[in-house]
């Protein structure tokens, strides 16, 4: 009981400094929010990119170009297949006899002037995946080149590829942009304890005098850096929040004008804890880290 007495008593004074030096502690917590904010956005950023390129239809985006002898046996199970596959979004068959003339008259050409005396095109099914993970379609054209009666699949996935070669360097991006953004947190929390600490010097030598151990000593100014780690976490936290919520409140007039249904995704509540924890973590580090040092010169 005294040991956690001891710590109760050591948490109240350090809320005491807290609140002695108000304006100053609010400013911490702002400026670890904001610390905390800006990779949390361009994280919230990524994940609603993804969620997006996830949604997006691309027709024709999977050509499937029948051999000219595929009988109708054939291309009835080439349906049922494409029927059964999760990764197909919809499809559409198209008969050589109509393709034709569409590309006849796309081209300007006509039946006189073209030079050719038969239809050289291909039945053909065109397909629209609901994915663009290519590790997915790239088994499904694999699928489809091994299905009777297919005589080449045409795949555009280089956009797909574009767009997630993209997303995979922001994703670097925000992780060595929080690199840095931490490691000049824990130089500021760091400084804020070590004045914290000069401007108790004497109560800091008086205690040492009269035998209190560096732990006794270390413990306010710990749950001071604890303080500032919880409050600035829980400032990013709530402002990222808000954020969201107006931004989906502004989507709203998007969709009247254009019809669109979208929402902003928001974090989840482990990612929301993930962002307090890690700011209570680099908070206690850069506090125990600065005491040390300011004991040491003790």
């Amino acid at each position: 009981m005294n040991y956690f007495t001891s710590h109760y008593q050591m948490f109240l004074k350090a809320l005491q400094r807290s609140h002695e030096s108000l304006l100053a502690t609010l400013m911490m917590f702002l400026v670890i929010g904001v610390t905390f904010i800006l990779p949390s956005i361009s994280f919230l950023i990524v994940q609603n990119l993804k969620s997006i390129s996830e949604n997006i239809q691309h027709e024709s985006q999977v050509s499937i170009f029948l051999k000219k002898d595929t009988s109708t046996d054939a291309k009835n199970k080439i349906e049922k297949e494409l029927k059964n596959r999760t990764e197909i979004n919809s499809y559409h068959f198209v008969k050589k006899e109509e393709a034709w003339p569409r590309l006849q008259k796309s081209m300007g050409f006509n039946d006189a002037n073209n030079g050719l005396s038969e239809n050289p095109l291909p039945d053909a099914f065109f397909i629209s995946p609901n994915t663009v993970n290519p590790n997915q379609i790239g088994e499904l054209k694999s699928f489809l080149d091994k299905l009777d009666g297919v005589d080449q699949v045409v795949v555009d996935t280089g956009w797909v590829k574009k767009l997630n070669s993209v997303l995979h360097l922001a994703n670097k991006a925000i992780l060595l942009a929080s690199v840095l953004l931490a490691s000049m947190l824990t130089v500021v929390i760091g400084n804020t304890i070590h004045l914290q600490m000069t401007s108790h010097h004497e109560e800091i030598e008086l205690s040492k005098l009269i035998g209190a151990t560096n732990q006794f000593i270390r413990r306010p100014f710990l749950y001071s850096g604890f303080i500032y780690g919880i409050g600035g976490g829980l400032t990013a936290a709530i402002a990222l929040k808000l954020i969201v919520i107006f931004l989906n409140h502004s989507v709203i007039e998007v969709e009247a004008l254009y019809g669109s249904q979208s929402i902003i995704m928001d974090l989840k509540p482990l990612e929301y804890l993930s962002i307090i924890g890690s700011s209570v973590l680099i908070a206690v580090a850069a506090s125990f880290v600065s005491i040390n040092q300011s004991i040491r010169k003790l």
